[in-house]
Order: structure tokens, then C-alpha cells, then sequence
């Protein structure tokens, strides 16, 4: 965790690694928003904190290394995920590191987590509301 100081706040800038497309995803929810990326990682991180979903069935999500190396030739071959700095302030920041070693998974498990959580619960893409009303639908004509 690396600390600045910006306005007269401390923030703090966590790296973790993300899909590529829940990356691009997290990006364009917050344009959609109205947000930058900063102020939408303190929004997640805060009602993530707030509602803690892990108390409700939502499973740790292990991440994943850039590159993985080939068998054979000991070359690297990209992984399709991608390293992503989240910053949030100081204080949200040593909440989560808390919370992440109360549960003994890494930080960096810990964020991919909160904006998956954040991506797929919160703000679901359009494609992916469809199906649940689809499958809430087809459940309710089958009772």
C-alpha cells in the first residue's frame, strides 16, 4: 500500500489484479455514474464495508498472476487480467487491510472481491439483469 497525501487527505493506492473486462467494465460504470474512478473505488469500498456481503454467502475470490509460464518452453503467455491501483482514502484503506487479515486472504483477494461484488451485485451489466429477469420469470410460470 502505497500512502499520498492529496488536499490535506491521506489516500492509500492498493494494487490488485482484475480481468481485463471487469476492469474496462469498472471504468465505464463509473463514466455511467457520473464518477471518477477514485470516488466510485471510496463509494464500493464504503458500502462493502457497510453491507459486508461476505457474511452472506459472497466467496473470497482468489486472483491471478499477469502471466503464467508455459510447460514446455518457459516462455510467458498473458493470463487476460491486469494490474489495477485502486485508491481509496487512508482510513478505508486500513479497514479493508484489517478485514482481509481477520479473514486470511490477501489484500490484493480482498479488492478484486469488492469490485467484483461491486460490478456483478451492485451494477450488474444490462446483459446479465436480462437473465435474471428472464430466469425469475421462467421460475414464477413453473410454480
Amino acid at each position: 500500500m502505497r500512502v499520498r497525501r492529496e488536499g490535506g487527505c491521506r489516500h492509500a493506492e492498493v494494487p490488485t489484479r482484475l480481468p481485463v473486462k471487469l476492469h474496462l467494465y469498472t471504468k465505464a460504470l463509473a463514466f455511467a455514474l457520473g464518477k471518477t474512478l477514485k470516488s466510485m473505488y471510496q463509494d464500493c469500498a464504503e458500502q462493502f464495508l457497510r453491507e459486508e456481503p461476505w457474511e452472506y454467502g459472497l466467496h473470497w475470490r482468489p486472483n491471478q498472476d499477469l502471466t503464467s509460464g508455459l510447460l514446455d518452453r518457459g516462455s510467458k503467455t498473458v493470463t487476460g487480467w491486469t494490474q489495477v491501483n485502486v485508491r481509496v482514502r487512508y482510513e478505508t484503506a486500513i479497514r479493508l487491510e484489517a478485514l482481509a487479515a481477520k479473514e486470511k486472504i490477501s489484500v490484493s483477494s480482498l479488492y478484486y472481491t469488492m469490485l467484483y461484488w461491486w460490478a456483478w451485485y451492485q451494477y450488474p451489466p444490462a446483459y446479465e439483469r436480462e437473465r435474471r429477469a428472464k430466469a425469475l420469470a421462467n421460475k414464477g410460470d413453473s410454480s
